[in-house]
């Protein structure tokens, strides 16, 4: 079964390609973009930038390289998927990276949504795809309430 999700949540990743020309890097700044518009009510976590529009989004640097970074981290979850043991661990590092900035810790499991939603805007995104994006979501979210827990932080 983590064969089968990782290989569809990386097909699905095709249409989000990484690199350095500026379709790529446009790639991230959309996710953003995406995020802003759909999700005010997660701006809260951008601290210094929570006015944004979507067009402030556009011509940021400081999205520019957290777009890449986001598109990053979801495809290291595709790739890692079907090696339990470093997808968990990416999972870890991610929850102590973004410790600091007093999420909600039932944002974890939202961001697949969220993220699948975003997909949809660049790609279509059948009900396979989105069930294996649910599934990955699960075990991160998994992983990442019990790291939580075991750092005393809040958890769900």
């Amino acid at each position: 079964m983590t064969a089968e999700v990782a290989r569809l949540c990386k097909k699905s990743m095709e249409s989000v390609s990484l690199g350095t020309k500026e379709e790529n890097i446009q790639h991230g700044r959309d996710y953003y973009k995406f995020l802003f518009t759909n999700y005010p009510e997660l701006r809260i976590y951008f601290k210094g930038v929570e006015h944004y529009t979507a067009e402030d989004v556009q011509t940021s640097e400081r999205f520019e390289k957290g777009g890449a970074r986001a598109l990053l981290a979801a495809h290291l979850l595709a790739e890692t998927f079907e090696n339990q043991q470093v997808f968990k661990a990416y999972v870890r590092e991610t929850i102590n990276h973004h410790r600091v900035h007093k999420m909600d810790p039932a944002l974890w499991l939202e961001f697949f949504t969220v993220f699948v939603k975003y997909l949809e805007t660049k790609t279509a995104v059948n009900e396979e795809t989105k069930e294996a994006w649910a599934e990955m979501g699960r075990v991160f979210n998994a992983e990442a309430q019990a790291h939580l827990k075991n750092l005393n932080l809040p958890h769900v």
